[in-house]
Formats: structure tokens, C-alpha cells, sequence
């Protein structure tokens, strides 16, 4: 599951990056419709190719919530699971995958986390469904999608609206370069210097707004801002940086965002190496913002 995620995620990027959330929502909706619609007709050719568009769709959305399929899948048992595939639970899980989506990227606001299975988990349950639906097919799914991935980059390539993502974000690059961070993150876009620092904040709160409502229940373990500083700079500076990024953020920002439970950690190089908050970076400073339990 490491592997599928990782292949996954390189083909999206090299096709530009991954599809919005609910657009991805949309097209798991339409894959599932036609694994139902391959079932109706016993098409067992078109089943086989339903099943991996599924899980093609299914590791996509995965991996925009930074879910790591493999420790899922090992709580689920899936490896060594031997049920019957049920159309039935997997149109339940896609749906509970769209209710909870709801909450976090539509109109209709979260309910508490303790009500809210994650969308990690019910992908999971989703996938474990889909391989219940290919066994008796003796179709290997995880060998049938690397034929998928290579036929999506030639036929998919400048084929669909692109847009960037929290996920794929170069901040975050910058980020684990500059401190060796290994955590599940999302990032704002990286700054760019013709823009005003906040402009540079205005395009990173949608993302972010995405961040409050859904880190705590998926497990997101931080969302990264970059700002500019350089190595010589004083630290006083690295402070009055970090606080006009906090002032920027809480005044942009509806209330419902401002009441929710978060701490920000500021990262530069100005803070020595024997910091825990030390960033090897001439040029960069990082705000990771948290949201607490």
C-alpha cells in the first residue's frame, strides 16, 4: 500500500497535480456507479477495469488527506481477509466518504469528531471491498493499477482541469529540507517574491480554513507557511514576521476559525541548531500551524 500510494502520486504530479477534493469526490461516485452498472450486466472485463479505476480514485483522495493506507489496512485485516465483496458496503463507504467531505470542503458544516468516522478509515474499508470484489475475478489488483498508471499519463495528460493542492504544495518540501520533518503535512503555496506578504497569505486560507476543519479528525499533523527572511537577519525580525503572519491570518479569517483550538510554531535559521525550531534555510522562515486536541 506504501508502493500504490507513492506510484499514484507520482503520476498525478506528473500530470499536474491532483484533481479538487470534490471533484475527486464526483469521479469515486461515477467509478462506483460502474463497478454497479459491470455487476448488472455480469461484464466481468469491464468489472476488472471498474475495480482499478476505483482504487485509482480511491488512493488519489487518499493521499490529498495524507492517510496512510498501509497502517489502515492493517487494522482492518485486509491482507489475510477472505470475505465476500458486498456491492452494497462498498456504495456505503463512497457515501460516508462523501458525507464526511461534506463537512470539510462544502456547504454543510463538520459535525463533532467523535460523530465522524475518518475519511482514511472509510477509504480503507472502501479499497478492502474492492479487493473482496476481485478475488473471485483472480484479478491482482495492485499489479492491474501500475497498467493503469502508465496508461494515465499518455491518455490523461492535459486532459483534465488541474488545480494545486495542500498535499503537493512545494512549501513543504522546503519545509522538510530545511528541518528533516517527516510528518503527514499540508502547506500553504510557496511564497513568491513579487507578491506582498499578504496577498501570500490571502491565497493560502482556503487551504487552510480545509486544514482547521479536518486535521484533528484525519490525523493531519500540521499546515506549513513560508515567509521570507534571510540567515543575517535578527531574530527580532524573525518575530515581527511571525507575528504580522498571525495578525494577517486571524483578521482574513471568519470567526468561526478564529474560536478554533490551534498553536503556531515558528521555524528559522536565527534559531540554532541545538533548537528544536532550528530551519537550515538562507532564505525561509515556517510557520507550522497546529490544531490541538
Amino acid at each position: 500500500m506504501i508502493r500504490l500510494q507513492q506510484k499514484v502520486d507520482e503520476t498525478i504530479r506528473a500530470l499536474g497535480g491532483y484533481f479538487r477534493p470534490l471533484s475527486g469526490l464526483a469521479r469515486l461516485i461515477e467509478e462506483v456507479g460502474e463497478v454497479g452498472e459491470a455487476l448488472e450486466t455480469a461484464d466481468h472485463q469491464a468489472l476488472k477495469a471498474e475495480l482499478v479505476d476505483v482504487l485509482m480514485i480511491s488512493t488519489c483522495l487518499s493521499n490529498q488527506y495524507v492517510t496512510d493506507l498501509a497502517g489502515q489496512h492493517r487494522e482492518l485485516g485486509t491482507e489475510h481477509d477472505q470475505e465476500q465483496g458486498s456491492f452494497y458496503r462498498l456504495v456505503h463507504e463512497a457515501g460516508q466518504v462523501a458525507r464526511v467531505m461534506n463537512g470539510y470542503e462544502g456547504d454543510k458544516p463538520p459535525k463533532k469528531t467523535e460523530d465522524i468516522i475518518p475519511i482514511g478509515t472509510s477509504l480503507a474499508r472502501l479499497q478492502r471491498e474492492l479487493f473482496r470484489l476481485a478475488r473471485p475475478l483472480e484479478l491482482d489488483l495492485l499489479t492491474e493499477i501500475d497498467q493503469t498508471n502508465a496508461k494515465n499519463r499518455q491518455r490523461d495528460r492535459a486532459r483534465f482541469a488541474l488545480t494545486r493542492d495542500p498535499v503537493t504544495e512545494l512549501t513543504i518540501d522546503h519545509f522538510r529540507s530545511a528541518t528533516g520533518n517527516t510528518e503527514r503535512l499540508w502547506g500553504a503555496p510557496a511564497h513568491e517574491a513579487d507578491l506582498p506578504l499578504e496577498a501570500h497569505i490571502e491565497a493560502a486560507l482556503p487551504s487552510l480554513r480545509r486544514f482547521v476543519r479536518c486535521a484533528r479528525i484525519e490525523g493531519i499533523a500540521g499546515f506549513v507557511i513560508e515567509a521570507p527572511i534571510e540567515r543575517s537577519d535578527s531574530l527580532i525580525s524573525v518575530k515581527e514576521q511571525a507575528d504580522e503572519i498571525g495578525r494577517l491570518i486571524k483578521e482574513q479569517t471568519p470567526l468561526a476559525f478564529k474560536e478554533a483550538p490551534y498553536r503556531i510554531d515558528v521555524y528559522a535559521p536565527q534559531l540554532g541548531p541545538v533548537s528544536p525550531y532550528h530551519a537550515e534555510d538562507d532564505h525561509r522562515m515556517f510557520l507550522v500551524l497546529h490544531v490541538d486536541e
